[in-house]
Formats: structure tokens, sequence, C-alpha cells
């Protein structure tokens, strides 16, 4: 079995960043996103089942065009 952190996740690490520190999503998977990024190796194992369940009911959203000119 494979253990990823926050930082090594190919899956995850990017929306994890983006959840941790973005406005578009609510409170709660922002709290669980900054949580992930300071598990222990273990504790992320435990939460990444549940990120991944989060990170499908709430997916980055690409920049729109509008935004990409600011």
């Amino acid at each position: 079995m494979v253990l990823y952190s926050a930082y090594t996740d190919p899956d995850l690490r990017d929306w994890l960043r983006w959840a941790s520190e973005s406005g578009e999503v609510p409170s709660f998977i922002r709290t669980v996103a900054e949580a992930a990024l300071c598990a222990d190796l273990l504790h992320y194992a435990l939460l990444r089942p549940v990120l991944l369940e989060l990170m499908r009911e709430s997916p980055r959203t690409p920049p729109s065009e509008t935004s990409i000119r600011r």
C-alpha cells in the first residue's frame, strides 16, 4: 500500500491546495482540506477516501476567461 501525503498525492494535491484557499467551497470542505494538509501519513490515509468524495462533489472550476485577463 502506497502512503501519500497531501503534497505527494497525484490525485488530490492541486485540489487540496485550491480547496484550502478557495472562497468557492463551503467552510466545511475548506476546513477538511486544511486538516489534510496538516495530517501525517497515517491520518491522511484515513482521510483520503473522504477527500476523493468531496472532490467529486465540489470539483475545482477552471478560471473563467475574464478572470484570466485581470
